[in-house]
């Protein structure tokens, strides 16, 4: 395991390189300076008896590195590369199973097609990639002269999960203050958690800001010790997490890096890219990892039932309190179709909620558990999914009947729906034909 820092032995680059000589001495790994050279004899030369071609080169990288073990007492290794400098120092940073790869940036606002360095190399990467802009900043961090304020970009995305536990990583380092930031179009999110509005269409309604805290805390890495909030996007998220972490004063922003082309990039617009193109600070863009550990298995407290009021909707309740045991939570859910009138329709809402309401009481009694009952109009599976990330459910459970392939072919399946459309684990309590 390594740092990698890519250099272009300029004095430009002296201050990023102590940055990332200090990471690596603080993490107890080396720190492998690598010079990409473009000279296009270098893929040829190097390793072989022709090497001495670009001795002055080496000599240099070999200056930088005693410089730097010198003045922070890391363990610095050089090492000389030839090609085109992204794939260069992606490939150098994949071969050393590196855990971090560390530029320089300028910040410049031209950029090509292809984007500046920072943004190819970022895109390419299996590991992590550190971008420095203010480098002073976290050196001071390092030489334990001040805490550093860490800004986490956060979605519900794996990529966002390896970005906040690449934050606990950093924390871990020296003091620090961690804040993960989601970034919600109000519109999007009510209608998702199956909401109204808020009446400012500008900002987060209370009950979905806390459904989207509520959730972000469910999926916290182990270890982390941050702030979470929910931010209501002006625009694109990225020009919001930016002007977020400029205000905030924030040292290092950290995101999510997915995996995409270039075409998708432009046509959906990277988070990643558009924070790296105009953070005023450093940023760290993070790659889900492959290896990521699967969650352990957390026993549920908070479970939802989907009722149909008879048999399947008992067995799949009498299930939930067997789950939840004594002190959790129940909600028991049952959807009423919309009829052709209103005085129909408020008919049937009577009669549904006078069953709903006696369903279970003993049950939940006897389990010690609460129970809170739901009354939801709508496409089944889409309401029950809406329902249980506003309460917070750990599990949803339905009771579904067997079925011959035939019906099922024709007619459909509720809960299978709800399984292709739930954000969260379904249970489907089996109810065999008689």
């Amino acid at each position: 395991m390594s740092i990698v820092f890519g250099t272009t032995l300029g004095t430009a680059s002296e201050a990023f390189a102590e940055v990332a000589a200090r990471l690596a001495l603080a993490w107890s790994v080396p720190l492998r300076l690598v010079h990409v050279s473009e000279d296009p004899r270098a893929p040829i030369v190097l390793g072989t008896d022709e090497e001495h071609l670009l001795g002055e080169v080496r000599e240099a990288l070999g200056r930088e590195a005693a410089r730097l073990g010198e003045l922070t007492g890391a363990s610095v290794q050089a090492h000389l590369a030839g090609g085109e400098v992204v794939d260069g120092l992606v490939s150098v940073a994949r071969f050393e199973h590196a855990e971090l790869l560390v530029l320089g940036s300028r910040g410049d606002t031209e950029h090509g097609l292809l984007g500046a360095t920072a943004e190819r190399v970022s895109r390419k990467s299996t590991v992590p990639v550190l971008s420095l802009r203010e480098p002073e900043r976290l050196a001071a961090w390092l030489r334990g002269e001040r805490p550093v304020r860490l800004l986490v970009g956060a979605d519900l995305g794996a990529a966002a999960q390896a970005a906040r536990a690449f934050a606990v990583r950093l924390a871990k380092t020296g003091p620090s203050q961690v804040d993960v930031v989601s970034i919600a179009r109000p519109a999007e999110l009510s209608a998702r958690l199956g909401l109204r509005s808020a009446p400012n269409a500008q900002e987060l309604g209370h009950e979905a800001r806390e459904a989207l805290l509520r959730e972000l805390g469910r999926q916290a890495p182990e270890g982390e010790a941050a702030s979470l909030h929910a931010v209501a996007s002006r625009g694109s998220a990225d020009v919001r997490l930016v002007t977020f972490a400029d205000e905030g004063d924030y040292d290092l922003v950290l995101v999510g890096q997915r995996r995409q082309s270039l075409v998708e990039q432009l046509w959906y617009r990277s988070v990643g890219r558009g924070v790296l193109r105009a953070s005023p600070v450093s940023v760290a863009c993070v790659p889900a990892s492959k290896l990521e550990r699967v969650p352990g298995f957390r026993a549920p407290r908070v479970v939802l039932v989907g009722t149909d009021l008879g048999e399947a909707g008992l067995r799949a309740l009498a299930q939930a309190l067997g789950l939840v045991g004594k002190g959790g939570s129940v909600h028991l859910a049952h959807g009423v179709e919309p009829l052709p009138t209103p005085e129909d329709s408020f008919r049937a809402r009577e009669q549904a909620w006078h069953a709903l309401t006696r369903i279970g009481l003993d049950e939940a009694r006897d389990a010690g558990a609460a129970v809170e009952r739901h009354l939801l109009e709508g496409e089944p599976a889409q309401e029950l999914s809406a329902l249980a990330e506003r309460v917070g459910a750990d599990l949803v459970v339905v009771g579904a009947r067997r079925r011959s392939a035939l019906s099922r072919a024709l007619l459909g399946s509720a809960a299978r729906a709800l399984v292709e459309q739930a954000r969260l684990p379904v249970l489907v309590v089996p109810i065999p034909e008689a």
